[in-house]
């Protein structure tokens, strides 16, 4: 697997900026339907507050001393916007509780477990696969094994795209998710394999995370397991919205409970043969980009579709688009970045909003006046349509623009090889992942109204 590892590192202070826009945190309902489906709690964190808010116009707000002094030493990982959810892993004497992080990027489940070398913060211990009575080891030789294994055990390793690695031996074992306050049964789904790490380096648990709940699209994700096991349709659905009031939450939807998506817009997977357990993205096929409703004409001699291919190079695969919520905001490749870039500021500037100098953003401006915002710059991607209708997904201002203090600075940034549309931009848009009929669906909406807790 080949990983554009320099473009992660290259999110700014922006990124960690909104390290605590929606931090891990505990995710302690479920909601099983009787036909099947069931949804998992996104919950945001109750301290977000203490570095952003967000105004009345739906615009987020950073509070830059703050950001720069607690959150600059994790600006290298994409920690903004992440989501985690309560996973009840194993049976009797082992059974516990564990929040692992949403990921659309990975298909393969990890957690840590005992015995571990140099284990990382956790709430509660690592896993202890000795006394749980449901754990099986992998066979070893199931096509699922990292080649070579050594000995009689299934191996796996697992690289993130912030460069998190973990290692071990995969098994399979019971993991349920917790019941909506005793008014219905835990949706239980049994056989999961997951990797059991016995070591992992560089992985942001933030003192309370275990691992990762891999949601890709090839098996042993838990999509596949729900479809092989439940016959469930292979959908599941997720609506982000912003830090409004800590003690909401959001819902991770599965099969029968994901809503109807006749009125949304679609687009194709990209079905690519060089995907593994640990990246098997979803990449789409973005064909160009327009600013304030105008398409944005490549660099000289270029298209700007030609920039967001997927191609091979000294043996090594680079770009693509790919839709990932567990990247804290949209990192686009350098030459196309350079011409969003330049559109913007052309756009903004005529606002009577002159450039401003920001130490981690590449582009902000001062006099953010309330006349000037209304007319701030919407970003359309354009998509390859994947149904009747075109594939256009708009980016409202306030998804594309973050203020730090009295200026406003842009929430995009340039990577070297690949493009991801990451959280901050997916606020406000229903997305349905559709595996079996290979689309993503999405469309605009008040995601706040999808969300449960106190009123």
């Amino acid at each position: 697997m080949e990983l554009d590892t320099r473009a992660l590192a290259l999110l700014p202070l922006v990124l960690a900026s909104l390290a605590m826009f929606l931090q891990p945190a505990v995710a302690t309902h479920g909601m099983p339907r009787p036909s099947g489906g069931f949804s998992l709690r996104l919950v945001p964190s109750a301290g977000w507050n203490s570095t952003m808010h967000v105004d009345n116009g739906g615009f987020l707000h950073l509070n830059e001393q703050a950001a720069t002094t607690a959150l600059r030493p994790h600006v290298h990982g994409p920690r903004g916007l992440t989501y985690s959810v309560a996973t009840t892993v194993g049976t009797g004497r082992g059974r516990r509780t564990y929040d692992l992080v949403l990921d659309t990027v990975s298909s393969l489940t990890w957690m840590q477990c005992l015995p571990i070398a140099h284990p990382f913060p956790q709430m509660p211990p690592p896993f202890n696969p000795e006394i749980s009575t449901s754990f099986r080891r992998v066979p070893h030789g199931s096509d699922l094994c990292h080649k070579p294994s050594r000995g009689n055990d299934c191996e796996f390793r697992a690289t993130r795209l912030d460069g998190a690695h973990a290692s071990g031996v995969l098994g399979t074992e019971t993991f349920a998710f917790a019941d909506d306050g005793g008014r219905a049964a835990a949706a239980e789904v049994g056989g999961v394999v997951f990797g059991c790490a016995h070591t992992a380096t560089g992985f942001h648990s933030h003192g309370v995370l275990a691992g990762v709940l891999g949601l890709g699209k090839l098996m042993p994700s838990l999509i596949w397991t729900r479809l092989r096991q439940h016959r469930q349709d292979g959908r599941f659905s997720y609506c982000l919205f912003g830090p409004t009031r800590p003690e909401r939450h959001g819902f991770l939807r599965f099969g029968a409970d994901v809503p109807a998506t006749g009125h949304m817009k679609s687009t194709n997977i990209l079905y690519m043969r060089w995907t593994s357990p640990d990246f098997s993205a979803y990449f789409v096929k973005l064909l160009g980009v327009s600013v304030a409703g105008k398409r944005l004409a490549g660099p000289p001699g270029r298209r700007m579709s030609e920039l967001f291919q997927r191609h091979k190079s000294g043996g090594r695969w680079y770009g693509g688009c790919l839709i990932d919520p567990g990247t804290g905001t949209t990192t686009m490749t350098q030459l196309a970045y350079n011409v969003l870039e330049h559109a913007v500021e052309e756009h903004v500037k005529r606002l009577g909003m002159p450039l401003v100098r920001r130490h981690g953003y590449r582009l902000c401006f001062s006099g953010a006046t309330q006349a000037a915002i209304p007319h701030l710059p919407t970003m359309t991607l354009h998509f390859e349509e994947g149904g009747e209708d075109d594939g256009d997904l708009v980016i409202r201002p306030q998804q594309l623009f973050v203020f730090v203090q009295h200026d406003i600075c842009l929430a995009v940034v340039p990577s070297e090889h690949i493009t991801i549309i990451g959280a901050m931009q997916q606020v406000d848009t229903r997305f349905v992942y559709d595996i079996t009929a290979g689309k993503i669906h999405f469309a605009p909406e008040r995601c706040s109204d999808d969300t449960g807790g106190p009123n």
